[in-house]
């Protein structure tokens, strides 16, 4: 069995601004995802910006997305269709429909053991220019997070977490 100590592979930030609607249905975050968001929040109340509240659309976007991730054994942004994260967003109700503005940002991360904690996620992240700046983007206010766990190129327990990142101005 291979081991992997500190292991953490960081996707590239994406943040895209368009010109998006609602999202319905109720989802009860996990405490993993809890304590991303809270740890994302704190950050940015720390650099005087909005909390981002959780949005049901974006939610369930990141977790369909972190899902896909481990079943299919893929690390991208895009689907393993090849649909990009905005297309997905838009998918699963966070729309452009009726806004004058629509901005977009997504975080992607994988890790093993300690690597894989919401805590270890976030210092990557924040270690990272490009995906700090997606959680630092002043615009946003609202977020999804998911998180996923399964057997990825051979290693069991590899922890996936999707952050889905927006705002919407109708």
């Amino acid at each position: 069995m291979r081991r992997l100590s500190l292991y953490i592979v960081l996707a590239t930030f994406a943040l895209l601004a368009v010109a998006p609607a609602a999202s319905a249905h109720a989802i009860t975050m996990t405490k993993p995802e809890k304590q991303l968001m809270t740890l994302v929040n704190h950050m940015r109340a720390k650099h005087h910006l909005h909390q981002l509240t959780m949005v049901a659309s974006l939610e369930r976007a990141a977790r369909a997305h972190s899902r896909q991730m481990v079943r299919r054994g893929y690390f991208s942004h895009s689907s393993a269709s090849g649909e990009s994260f905005s297309a997905r967003l838009i998918r699963f109700g966070y729309t452009t429909t009726g806004c004058t503005r629509w901005t977009v940002g997504e975080n992607i991360a994988y890790g093993y053991q300690a690597s894989g904690t919401p805590h270890a996620i976030f210092m990557a992240w924040w270690h990272s220019p490009a995906h700090r700046h997606v959680m630092l983007t002043k615009r946003l206010r609202n977020l999804g997070i998911g998180r996923a766990s399964g057997t990825f190129k051979g290693v069991d327990g590899i922890v996936f977490f999707t952050l889905d990142c927006g705002v919407r101005i109708h």
